[in-house]
């Protein structure tokens, strides 16, 4: 008799390890002036997260902001909210200024040209590999312009990219470049999300000031109808970036998401007053922690 052949024993199968692919993400930065600290924190919460930020843009202090942010600079922004000095700023000869004067604006734009001539540089910019972009109108045409990083010669070019960016109308003077003068690309794109939603990414993170909900109190003076006003105008502007760039054929990012304040925020948009800085940077870095752990970000 002839015996069977034992079938030699069977391999165990071995799980292989599923390694999770990192994200690649843009950040759509909105302007707001003081109320950015809370836009600086959040970007600490990103990128202290470990999150691969490839594309930044951003409009008016998220041109500020996003700079920074391009370039891994964070400690650098940070540091910029937390000496800001609210004396240096405006006062009430300020005011007096802008409407008694010939003036074309209630501040200069020292400060902002000092930070920015003290960090911004195309070395930096090229050495950190992200793609950096701000948004800014021309007052002679009218015409809303992204500029890219990457077209600027010089230093100073980029840095007056960034400063025209910044330049709110009334409040800091227009930026001439070549033959046209720029100011704010925020008063048409507040939240640039349309700028960001070609590029091959897993979500574009947009960052927004404007709180989700408003105070129950009663709004009481002229001055807190106009902030409001303004407010809810910023708020339906991100509201419709974030729609616009969701029914978008040229988007090519998987998801568009929006943070914003859970709750508004307890400072004006002109009001540097360094306690209430240092709240909102706090509430804007704790947010999105929690941003992140809501939406699975890696």
């Amino acid at each position: 008799m002839k015996r069977k052949k034992k079938s030699p024993p069977r391999k165990k199968a071995v799980k292989k390890s599923t390694i999770r692919r990192r994200g690649v993400y843009a950040l759509a930065l909105s302007g707001g002036a003081a109320l950015g600290a809370y836009q600086a924190g959040a970007i600490h919460a990103l990128y202290e997260a470990g999150l691969k930020i490839r594309y930044v843009a951003g409009s008016s202090i998220g041109a500020l902001n996003g700079y920074l942010a391009a370039t891994g600079e964070i400690e650098a922004m940070l540091s910029f909210w937390q000496k800001i000095d609210q004396k240096k700023l405006i006062t009430i000869n300020s005011f007096t200024k802008l409407f008694f004067s010939g003036t074309p604006s209630l501040l200069t734009d020292d400060l902002q040209r000092k930070m920015v001539e003290q960090h911004v540089s195309l070395e930096k910019l090229k050495a950190a590999g992200r793609e950096y972009i701000c948004s800014t109108i021309s007052i002679n045409t009218g015409k809303l312009y992204f500029f890219n990083g990457a077209e600027a010669r010089t230093d100073k070019e980029l840095q007056e990219f960034i400063l025209a960016s910044a330049a709110v109308p009334g409040v800091f003077p227009p930026v001439r470049i070549g033959d046209e003068l720029f100011m704010d690309g925020g008063l048409v794109r507040n939240t640039p999300v349309e700028a960001l939603e070609h590029k091959k990414t897993d979500a574009i993170l947009a960052i927004s000031m404007e709180p989700e909900t408003y105070p129950a109190e009663q709004i009481q003076n002229t001055a807190q109808i106009a902030l409001r006003t303004l407010s809810i105008f910023f708020r339906s502007q991100a509201n419709d970036a974030v729609q616009r760039a969701m029914l978008s054929r040229k988007r090519r990012s998987k998801k568009v998401l929006l943070l914003r304040p859970h709750y508004s925020l307890e400072l004006q948009q002109y009001e540097f007053d360094q306690k209430k800085i240092s709240a909102i940077l706090e509430q804007g870095y704790k947010e999105a922690k929690a941003f992140i752990h809501k939406h699975r970000l890696h």
